[in-house]
């Protein structure tokens, strides 16, 4: 009778303690799932334009451009490649005609990095995406995707 008490108050007492251990397990991990977040968007744009920075593929005063300048349509008159080359990309001076929102157009000479595969969007004659101020238009921004 002896041999069963204590067997009996063996398992209770490893019961216990497993128990325990489960729910010890168990809220450290909706800790751990509570101090995760997602990433806003805002971080994740962030990030990417420093990683473009950093890549050497667009400058600080291009990205400004883009993400709050006016967004335009500029026709190429003229493209010449320099020969300088980054990753995947081709750095092309191109002369464009800008299209002014209000109405009119006005002229400039810009260098971008362009990814090799769209190198054939930017031949005279094209339409690509362009930003620039209204107030400022000695700096223009290109925005010409892969192929």
């Amino acid at each position: 009778m002896t041999d069963a008490v204590l067997l009996t108050v063996l398992c209770l007492f490893c019961a216990g303690t497993a128990l325990g251990v489960t729910r010890r397990a168990r809220s450290s991990c909706r800790n751990d799932e509570a101090d995760e977040r997602l990433v806003t968007l805002g971080e994740l744009v962030a990030a990417f334009d420093h990683m473009l920075v950093r890549k050497g593929l667009m400058t600080r005063t291009q990205l400004d451009l883009i993400r709050t300048g006016t967004r335009s349509r500029g026709v190429v008159t003229g493209m010449r490649t320099t020969g300088a080359a980054r990753e995947d990309y081709r750095e092309v001076e191109l002369d464009l005609m800008v299209s002014r929102c209000g109405g009119g157009q006005f002229p400039i000479r810009q260098r971008a990095l362009v990814p090799a595969s769209a190198l054939t969007r930017v031949s005279p004659g094209n339409v690509i995406d362009t930003y620039y101020r209204p107030g400022d238009e000695s700096a223009v921004a290109v925005c010409v995707p892969p192929a």
